[in-house]
């Protein structure tokens, strides 16, 4: 035994020097390899990073996708030609992704080489550029996509320049449309982007909408790429596919951002702009253009709309509120889409004719209409309010089979919660965790004596009830497995009509219930100094914080408000 251990150190010795030498020899093996080979191919992260690699020799050298690499790679990789170098690349296209950090330092030297791409540092920034450069050659004519994404792309990038070759050209039928607009106005609460920044967000419809796609051209053996200017979006799409796909199965389609696809191609192409209609905020895709005076931002999302939809091969999906697209100002991106609606080749969808009650006559959709409503249909049940007495049937029903948890998102409580309350009482006595989130008493229905007394009631049957500051959402999730999502406040609904949808999926009633902060928000502390429990969320410009609202501990004497508050950790 003594022996074994004092040999240990001997023998790793020896299987380090053996490891040393075997590295030796596969270096210079590879060094001999690339010196006698005709052609080498390989990344240029790979180039700068291998010493055989970088050593060469190369008499011309070829730099892909030119535009989307980090100028000084790009020039490092040119320096090492005898010959001659070529750069290909899109001058419309994505630049390379360069850390928000230094794009905020005022250092000239960044300006110079790290922040333009090849193209901006060789003066070309217009077609008009690209065609008076004398080192430089367009290439114009495309045999990827058809007629009325070349017209989209021209009117979005190159100024008319490209052309399609003649299989690109051929007619289709009506029935065929090369571009579908998917209308997402009438879809209420379903097409209200969740904001995860000033310009930016996710919304289910998208979510949902691309998953029946998917499916749809799946079924006849066609290829799609779903694209998204968020990473947020991809992910709660991904979250989406997850749920109809079968265990250990590859994934129904890929998903990710527009920086992701480049220089990919795909039979199908879903661009989902998570644009809502003309009430909610402009995102980034509906700023997107390149008039005079536009800023890099505003540039770079033309890009971005340029990248998505020419990945394209055989059909184009864009997801966006038709009123936004049809609204767009002038010389964006959306209004380049818009002059294209109505012309052959070009459809709108509205998405509500495709998630409608079964008792609704159906509108028309045409052929593939019809067929996406069907694929639909698998996943999502409507119920359509005219009296709300269908809706509560089937969310009774829900609560009835609740064997978990059941969210509850509902500004507003009236006189409505009295039918509920004897279903979520008997809920909680089998063991449902019942959290409820409800609007803040400065909301003037709320403070109401008779919607206090509501409240007090619903307290004694759920476990929590937490008021939020100007809350809007009606939603429920039942056993993290089944959404409730739309424009019906459950506890105070009495004669406005409304939409819900109800779907089921796990992984996307989790990405619903971790966006908006549930379990964070349902454990609320006690107040630093009354150690009540009279608390509610605000947000205040990008925090949220929990606040005491018990009268007695925040105003002070002189009658001013000195709520105690602390920052909510997400």
């Amino acid at each position: 035994m003594a022996a074994d251990s004092a040999r240990k150190p001997q023998l790793e010795q020896q299987y380090q020097n053996a490891q040393e030498e075997y590295e030796r020899l596969a270096r210079n093996a590879q060094g001999e390899i690339i010196k006698s080979a005709k052609l080498v191919a390989t990344t240029l992260a790979r180039f700068r990073s291998n010493r055989a690699v970088f050593e060469g020799p190369y008499d011309v050298v070829l730099v892909d996708e030119a535009g989307a690499a980090a100028l000084p790679e790009v020039l490092l990789a040119t320096g090492k030609a005898s010959r001659a170098a070529v750069l290909l690349g899109d001058f419309m296209q994505l630049g390379p992704v360069i850390p928000s950090g230094l794009k905020e330092q005022e250092r000239d030297d960044i300006k110079k080489w790290l922040l333009p791409d090849v193209f901006q540092h060789c003066g070309i920034f217009e077609p008009a550029d690209a065609q008076a450069h004398p080192a430089c050659v367009t290439l114009t004519e495309q045999h990827r996509f058809g007629p009325a994404v070349m017209k989209l792309a021209n009117g979005l990038a190159y100024g008319g320049m490209l052309r399609g070759g003649s299989q690109t050209l051929s007619e289709r039928p009506d029935s065929d449309p090369e571009i579908v607009l998917i209308d997402t106005d009438g879809l209420h609460e379903l097409a209200r982007a969740h904001l995860t920044g000033s310009r930016k967000g996710w919304w289910p419809a998208g979510s949902l909408l691309a998953r029946a796609l998917v499916e749809l051209h799946r079924e006849q053996g066609e290829e799609a790429g779903i694209v998204t200017p968020y990473g947020v979006q991809a992910e709660a799409t991904l979250e989406a596919l997850r749920d109809v796909e079968g265990s250990g199965s590859r994934p129904l389609a890929e998903v990710g951002t527009a920086h992701r696809f480049q220089g990919r191609e795909f039979d199908v192409v879903i661009f989902d702009t998570v644009e809502g209609n003309a009430d909610s905020r402009e995102l980034w895709m509906a700023l997107a253009h390149r008039q005079p005076g536009a800023d890099e931002w505003r540039r770079n999302g033309v890009r971005l709309f340029n990248v998505a939809v020419t990945r394209v091969r055989t059909r184009l999906y864009v997801i966006a509120s038709g009123q936004r697209v049809s609204g767009a100002r002038t010389g964006t991106a959306l209004a380049e889409l818009d002059a294209l609606v109505g012309t052959h080749g070009v459809r709108v969808l509205p998405a509500k004719h495709l998630i409608t009650p079964p008792h609704t006559p159906p509108a028309h959709r045409g052929e593939f209409g019809i067929a996406l409503a069907e694929v639909l249909s698998r996943h999502v049940e409507v119920t359509d309010i005219d009296d709300e007495r269908d809706f509560y049937l089937t969310f009774t029903t829900e609560i009835r089979q609740a064997k978990q948890s059941l969210w509850l998102w509902a500004p507003w409580v009236a006189n409505r919660i009295r039918s509920l309350l004897p279903e979520l009482k008997a809920a909680a006595d089998r063991g449902v965790r019942i959290t409820v989130f409800i609007r803040d008493d400065t909301d003037q229905l709320q403070r109401r004596e008779a919607s206090q007394a509501l409240i007090a009631d619903l307290r004694t049957v759920a476990q929590t009830v937490v008021p939020i500051h100007v809350m809007h959402q009606k939603i429920a999730v039942i056993d993290e497995h089944t959404v409730m999502l739309g424009s019906l406040n459950a506890l105070s609904q009495s004669n406005t009509r409304e939409v819900m949808l109800t779907m089921r999926g796990g992984y996307f009633a989790r990405k619903l219930l971790a966006h908006e902060h549930a379990e964070t928000f349902a454990r609320p502390p006690k107040c630093g100094r009354c150690k009540g429990a009279e608390i509610e969320i605000r947000r205040w410009k990008n925090a949220w914080v929990w606040r005491c609202y018990a009268t007695a501990c925040k105003t002070s004497s002189p009658g001013r408000s000195t709520a105690w508050t602390r920052d909510i950790r997400l």
